[in-house]
């Protein structure tokens, strides 16, 4: 793990988890894009517990900030840069894990615009720690 990565594990089922992730994104202006889903499971040969799935969730989170403008060469309609990549996976006993990555990283001339969404992806994981916290109780 890096420093512009940071996990979490919540204390809640996969379908209350996401939905805490997407609010919790949307809240601090990203948009969210899933990427892919599934069940580990089903992907596997191997099934350890037959009743037991192991759902995840791959999602990209962009800034609209971000996306360059058409006059710079790029076409119009062109995606913005993904800010954030975002994994959800399901664990054993109702807790979900979650990982946000800032992909910024990657390009050094976008520093400034990355401690941006390096913060805004904080503050998207510290209000899905205070939900958790919340409804734990």
């Amino acid at each position: 793990m890096n420093i512009d990565e940071r996990r979490l594990i919540l204390s809640r089922g996969f379908e209350r988890a996401m939905e805490t992730v997407l609010d919790a994104f949307l809240h601090e202006g990203f948009t969210v894009t899933p990427i892919d889903a599934g069940d580990l499971h089903h992907r596997s040969q191997h099934r350890i517990d037959p009743g037991c799935s192991l759902r995840y969730a791959l999602l990209e989170a962009t800034l609209p900030e971000l996306k360059a403008p058409s006059s710079i060469g790029r076409a119009e309609g062109t995606p913005p840069l993904p800010a954030c990549r975002v994994s959800v996976f399901e664990l054993n006993g109702a807790c979900t894990l979650v990982t946000a990555e800032n992909a910024l990283v990657r390009y050094p001339l976008l520093e400034s615009l990355a401690r941006s969404a390096t913060d805004r992806m904080a503050g998207a994981l510290r209000l899905i720690v205070r939900r958790d916290l919340s409804t734990a109780a």
